[in-house]
């Protein structure tokens, strides 16, 4: 295995993904969000939805600016500073009023968020073993996502509506204090060892960025809204919140996959799995008035979700050792997780989500038609290179 990052710690691994995660944390526990903004902050559900799109459309400018300043910039000091005005942005949320404002608002927070997000991520996809970096990530994600979810209904009641954008603030001020825990890391220019991209063709690699994304958008979409769901079908708002927090712990077992198996056993039948998992969790959801199917399709998402997402990053992160491909990787996901909840929005009809979801159904299908030939040649190709490259 590869060295191009002296880290070797569980800390460090977990520290990074921490830190890579906090620039766009809202999106691990985004129906709490959206159930904020359209709650007691006073927001309708489609500007709420907007508000969290255009947040994530700032998150990827953010991302796209982080590219071409990774190698000219010191990246703790760059993410310091933007994670530094990011808890100021997202404290001073409770003092903007008006939708027009609060648009421009959190489109300003999501590319201090992108910005830091891309320059740890640039960090993350160089470590040594690219599904334990990603798995790792996903894994911080979710046990963030569910903590937050189950807190939230709490701490509104405790502090008010906005105590959604305090928690945001607080995990940027952690991630600040993580930063200066870690040890210095010797970033190297080497670039992979492996003769050729293993995908060879870059139609291979468009497909499985196109397939990503397109992953990403249906995912996001139902998270979004996943808790209104449980509310228009009867659910009450403290049993709902329970349920997506409690179900999105399987998150965390989706996380642990790569952690644990790496690619030994293969990532294409994990992928395939999983998308068809997420597929069922869409159809599923259209019938959430029975709170035991609502619960089930939450389970079967927040499962597949983290593993799909790991193995694909891991994909890009082999076939390119210097991280470009991953990084790219990076910005089409966040493409998708701003694209989801703006297409949500705009499918709600006064309350009925049939229409969101069979979209997002269609959505996983059509991501999984592109994924399967670039993941199938990964396969191939990574078979053919084990036994001379790989101990057995």
């Amino acid at each position: 295995m590869l060295n191009t990052l002296s880290v070797k710690t569980l800390w460090t691994y977990f520290a990074l993904a921490f830190i890579c995660m906090a620039g766009l944390a809202y999106i691990n526990f985004l129906p709490g969000v959206v159930s904020a903004l359209a709650g007691g902050i006073g927001f309708s559900e489609v500007e709420a939805g907007q508000i969290v799109a255009v947040n994530g459309y700032g998150g990827l400018v953010g991302s796209v600016v982080a590219i071409f300043l990774v190698r000219r910039v010191n990246w703790k000091t760059a993410v310091v500073t933007c994670l530094t005005l990011l808890t100021l942005m997202d404290s001073a949320t409770a003092w903007i009023e008006g939708y027009s404002i609060m648009l421009g608002w959190r489109f300003l927070a999501g590319i201090l968020g992108g910005l830091s997000l891309g320059v740890v991520f640039s960090v993350l996809a160089r470590l040594d073993n690219p599904d334990r970096s990603f798995g790792t990530l996903l894994f911080v994600q979710f046990s963030i996502g569910s903590l937050v979810v189950y807190l939230l209904p709490g701490l509104e009641a405790l502090i008010n509506a906005y105590a959604v954008f305090y928690m945001m603030a607080s995990i940027a001020l952690l991630s600040i204090v993580f930063i200066a825990l870690l040890p210095r890391l010797n970033l190297s220019k080497e670039l992979s060892k492996r003769p050729q991209p293993l995908f060879g063709e870059y139609r291979n690699a468009f497909l499985l960025l196109a397939a990503i994304m397109l992953y990403q958008v249906a995912a996001s979409a139902i998270w979004a809204y996943v808790g209104l769901i449980g509310l228009a079908a009867g659910i009450a708002a403290e049993r709902a919140s329970s349920y997506i927090a409690i179900t999105g712990l399987l998150g965390l077992l989706g996380a642990m996959l790569p952690v644990v198996t790496g690619s030994r056993l293969g990532r294409l039948s994990w992928v395939v799995t999983g998308v068809a998992l997420s597929l069922m969790a869409a159809l599923l959801l259209d019938f959430a008035q029975h709170a035991t199917l609502y619960v089930s399709a939450m389970a079967l998402l927040f499962f597949a979700w983290p593993a799909v997402q790991a193995y694909l990053l891991a994909v890009t992160a082999e076939i390119d050792g210097s991280g470009r491909l991953a990084t790219m990787a990076a910005v089409v996901s966040f493409v998708g997780l701003a694209t989801g909840p703006l297409l949500a929005s705009s499918l709600l009809d006064k309350g009925n989500y049939s229409l969101m979801l069979y979209s997002c159904a269609l959505l996983f299908v059509l991501s999984y038609l592109l994924l399967l030939k670039p993941v199938q040649a990964y396969e191939r190709s990574a078979l053919a290179v084990l036994p001379t490259n790989y101990p057995a």
